[in-house]
């Protein structure tokens, strides 16, 4: 009986970990939410949308108060601090409102050329994994948001260069380069 009774514990123990662990890897958020592809949000300008993830530019009020009514939870702007700081000056103080309409707010600073780093990357992929439900990323004309997008799923989730660069061209990844060749370029990730 005892023997039994110890064999019992042991596969119900056995169930919790394997619970736990999938429960880890399917954790519900945002740093494992589905990637699908990106789409125009139709009605908006300039936003773009992959599952739980709303890509654009600067938003208006009007803009992030839909985007709450869409289950949006994070926000997160890659605009520099200067320029947050002048278009709170200018319009009204993003932190503020986003938090008042109960949504998480996180700014990852993009601009000069010391803070494209790969530290940039990795906080904005440990922001994702912090929360659940739906993220907002945007800069003010969503090409720094491609960028990050980009280096997130090469670093993060492992896209291979090219398909990343796809994804981000959905969005408005820069491919002047592309354009003025005439050709598609294919690029390699030396980690």
């Amino acid at each position: 009986m005892k023997l039994a009774a110890g064999l019992i514990a042991i596969v119900i123990a056995g169930s919790i970990v394997q619970c736990s662990a999938a429960a880890l890897a399917g954790d519900g958020s945002l740093g494992t939410a589905p990637i699908d592809s990106v789409y125009r949000v139709e009605g908006r300008k300039d936003i773009f949308r992959s599952t739980n993830f709303y890509f654009g530019g600067q938003p208006a009020l009007e803009t992030l108060r839909w985007l709450k009514s869409e289950g949006v939870t994070l926000v997160v702007n890659l605009r520099a601090e200067k320029e947050n700081k002048d278009f709170a000056e200018a319009a009204f103080n993003e932190e503020n409102v986003v938090r008042e309409l109960g949504m998480a707010y996180v700014s990852i600073p993009l601009g000069e050329k010391a803070s494209y780093r790969p530290h940039a990357v990795d906080t904005f992929a440990m922001e994702l994994a912090a929360h659940t439900g739906k993220a907002f990323i945007h800069c003010l004309s969503a090409g720094r948001v491609s960028t990050m997008w980009v280096a997130y799923l090469v670093r993060h989730r492992g896209y291979s260069l090219d398909d990343a660069v796809t994804i981000g061209k959905r969005i408005k990844y820069p491919t002047t380069l592309e354009d003025l060749l005439g050709a598609k370029i294919s690029l390699t990730y030396h980690p």
